[in-house]
């Protein structure tokens, strides 16, 4: 291969996110040939768990990245920079995974050291993400003025992943043998809040809890751009605008709210508490539906730009029907269990009798909507950005993507109420199958002109 050609290949937006598609699809595939790993203990969070969701969701971040510096068509040189992260995210991710589990000391370093390049990388990238897009506005003011809800949402959602990234960062120092002993100030600010142990849960809630709604609300908000809502009427642009505005409220607060508890002394409360504070609404979930309420505003507005060719019409709906699926589980599973605890016991059954439908829900949740469900929007709006010139190819992978999303919520329904998986899992190997699916067409369709921004 020509350096010429090696050089394009490593600076191609299309086939850096392409190649992160393959690799994410292998990795759904061969996840429960790992131990500890299988589809329904998303909710357990061991230790096995949470090492390879992050070996397929940080490079799927990447996918956002690409996609944004593609969209707003940032500098040249931060889409290079961008761009040539790509290989050694995957190849780090990968050494990280097959050296997570020999327990010799000098491979434990070896994984620590892999998966923290990585985590570097990507957080770095995502740093100059938000900078392009902080001095965006200056070269691009006509573009603004009617996708103003966009953008807003767009780089609040960068800045609260790229936060929430770093404090992971911080997290794994606070675990490391000798923690923040290294630097003596920062020890004792911990010690003033609370102690490491105290600081280390908080800073994992901010990191886990916090990640994936900005991440949903970033896409939510390049979404309604990729899709060309500012040539809508002035009506449906507003409603659009509207609900971006409403999520953007929330990434804000949301972020804000576990800053100060991270960093804090202050405990998040629940609201609306009835049977003596058992039951009630933990206050940052109400935030985190504030970012979901503001998409399915959006979407209604997104629904009257609905292309006219079938193919093309439901990618689309399957970006929408994504956002849905998670706000109908949110909201409409998970809101009703936290104002039921007395029955649910928050999962645990010497608090109440319920708790083992918690518990599923807690395991069923997680899997569909922080895990598939990003992964789908992901994809969706991926495919529809590069190939939607390839109207018939695209299907098959939404017929299988919107059956899966349906039939996920339904099983996660019958999961909560009667403790059987199956069908959700049916439902989630449906989603699994659209990635698949979508691979191909992504890599040959023709790739057409850039959306325009105003």
């Amino acid at each position: 291969m020509s350096e010429r050609k090696l050089t394009s290949i490593l600076f191609d937006t299309k086939l850096n996110i392409a190649a992160i598609m393959i690799y994410t699809a292998i990795m759904l595939l061969i996840s429960p040939a790992f131990p500890g790993v299988t589809w329904f203990k998303l909710g357990d969070f061991t230790t096995d768990v949470v090492n390879y969701y992050h070996t397929v969701m940080i490079p799927l971040a990447l996918i956002v990245i690409l996609l944004t510096a593609r969209v707003f068509n940032l500098p040249k040189s931060f889409q290079k920079l961008m761009n040539i992260a790509t290989y050694p995210v995957l190849i780090f991710s990968v050494i990280g995974l097959v050296l997570f589990y020999p327990t010799a000391p000098s491979l434990v370093l070896a994984n620590e050291a892999a998966q923290g390049i990585r985590d570097v990388i990507v957080v770095l990238a995502a740093v100059l993400l938000v900078i392009g897009l902080l001095i965006y506005p200056f070269k691009n003011k006509k573009d603004l003025r009617n996708t103003y809800g966009s953008y807003i949402t767009v780089l609040l959602a960068s800045i609260s992943a790229t936060i929430a990234g770093t404090v992971g960062m911080v997290l794994e120092w606070g675990n490391l043998q000798n923690g923040y002993l290294s630097i003596p100030f920062f020890q004792n600010y911990v010690n003033s809040i609370g102690g490491t142990a105290t600081f280390l849960g908080n800073a994992w809630t901010m990191h886990s809890h916090m990640i994936p709604p900005a991440i949903m609300g970033g896409i939510v908000g390049l979404t309604a751009l990729i899709f060309g809502y500012q040539k809508l009427s002035s009506g449906y642009r507003t409603i659009v605008n509207l609900g971006l505005v409403i999520s953007s409220i929330g990434i804000i607060s949301m972020s804000s709210m576990y800053w100060i508890s991270t960093f804090g002394t202050w405990v998040i409360p629940a609201v609306f508490t009835s049977a003596g504070g058992v039951n009630g609404l933990a206050l940052d979930d109400t935030q985190t539906g504030l970012i979901g309420i503001g998409a399915i505003i959006a979407a209604v507005g997104l629904i009257k730009i609905l292309d006219s060719n079938r193919g093309v019409k439901y990618v689309q709906l399957g970006a929408i029907g994504s956002w849905i699926g998670a706000m109908a589980a949110m909201l409409g599973i998970g809101f009703l269990i936290e104002f039921n605890e007395v029955f649910y016991g928050f999962g645990d059954p010497t608090l109440g009798a319920g708790a083992l439908y918690d518990q599923a829900f807690s395991d069923g949740h997680l899997l569909y909507i922080f895990l598939m469900l990003i992964i789908s929007a992901t994809f969706f709006v991926s495919l529809y950005y590069f190939s939607r010139n390839s109207e018939r190819s695209l299907r098959l992978p939404s017929y299988l993507g919107i059956s899966g999303v349906v039939l996920g919520f339904v099983g996660l329904q019958v999961y909560v109420m009667d403790l059987s998986w199956y069908v959700e899992a049916v439902g989630l190997w449906l989603m699994f199958l659209s990635f698949v699916a979508m691979i191909l067409p992504f890599i040959r369709g023709k790739e057409t002109k850039a959306v325009p921004l105003s």
